[in-house]
């Protein structure tokens, strides 16, 4: 049903099934923002998710609102449903005022004003066409088009599209809790409240890195919380070498998931999983281990396929070979 919804709201209706055609997500919270793209590609039953989820970024050069709407128009193969995602859309739908020597240019654009930041200036042919779609948008695929700073020009499509605002919030311990099935004790809540401070963003953030070191625990303690987000002083990679030299897989890819969420740049963690190859692995197994971080190397280079699941597949490989 098209309107305004909440975060919680979006997530909890997806999880039911409830999935509408076209999603426009704006707001502050990027971290709501991009779990809720997850919940988007997760609603695809796993081992088709490779046929009917595509992910295209504004950041990237040439990517327009068309092409993605034409990726929507597939029918999605052995799935009730495409998910199309745009992300970092607010490249593509909005550009900052432009200086003073090309404003008699920009007047030649549909402007608007929006909260935080000065004037938006909209490219009329995207906008359009937006509105177009939303008027009868694919009934076989949910779009969503997440974009910062555009929480006016979304509302203003909210009788045709479910459009979601994603502000931080202080309850975030609350959901997450309650997605997850796990309590945080009083220490864990006063240490990561004391950490983020006024930052709603940075405590939602921490508390998910929280509850993915802490997987499989019901009950989310002050020690959890200090080992997580106390990491950054410590030295990066350090215990995922650790892991994967002993060949814990879990633990391995619960150490590369925090690696991540910490900004680990995808050469760097490969180099460090070289370095596990050529110390720790048996001669027997070495030369495929090689051949495989070899493959592993070109895919990233070639982009093909998603960075970290590249490096979570080798991971697993890794762990499953000889020591020496």
């Amino acid at each position: 049903m098209p309107g305004r919804l909440s975060l919680a709201a979006a997530r909890q209706r997806i999880s039911s099934g409830d999935i509408e055609p076209l999603y426009l997500v704006t707001g502050e919270d990027e971290a709501g923002m991009s779990a809720l793209a997850t919940a988007l590609a997760d609603s695809v039953e796993e081992d088709f998710r490779a046929f009917n989820v595509q992910r295209f970024y504004g950041s990237d050069g040439g990517v327009r609102l068309a092409s993605v709407l034409d990726a929507a128009s597939t029918l999605p193969l052995l799935s009730p449903r495409r998910v199309v995602l745009l992300l970092q859309a607010e490249r593509v739908l909005a550009a900052r005022k432009r200086p003073a020597a090309g404003a008699e240019a920009a007047d030649d654009e549909e402007g608007e004003s929006d909260e935080g930041g000065g004037e938006v200036k909209s490219p009329a042919g995207d906008l359009a066409l937006l509105k177009v779609y939303a008027k009868s948008p694919h009934p076989h695929a949910a779009v969503a088009v997440f974009a910062s700073g555009l929480q006016k020009v979304f509302e203003g499509l909210a009788s045709e599209a479910a459009v979601v605002v994603c502000e931080p919030s202080f309850d975030a311990l609350r959901s997450l809790a309650q997605e997850h099935g796990v309590r945080f004790e009083p220490g864990a809540v006063d240490l990561l409240r004391a950490r983020a401070g006024a930052d709603a963003g940075r405590l939602r953030a921490d508390a998910e890195r929280v509850v993915l070191y802490a997987a499989g625990r019901q009950v989310i303690t002050r020690e959890h919380v200090a080992e997580v987000t106390g990491r950054a002083a410590a030295a990066g990679g350090g215990q995922l070498w650790k892991e994967i030299a002993n060949r814990n897989t879990a633990a391995a890819l619960r150490e590369m998931g925090l690696e991540f969420d910490e900004g680990a740049v995808p050469y760097m963690m490969l180099g460090l999983l070289r370095s596990v190859v050529e110390r720790t692995v048996a001669s027997r197994d070495l030369p495929r281990a090689l051949d495989l971080v070899l493959r592993t190397d070109l895919a990233l280079k070639t982009s093909g396929g998603e960075p970290r699941v590249l490096l979570e597949r080798l991971v697993v490989e890794l762990c499953g070979m000889g020591r020496a």
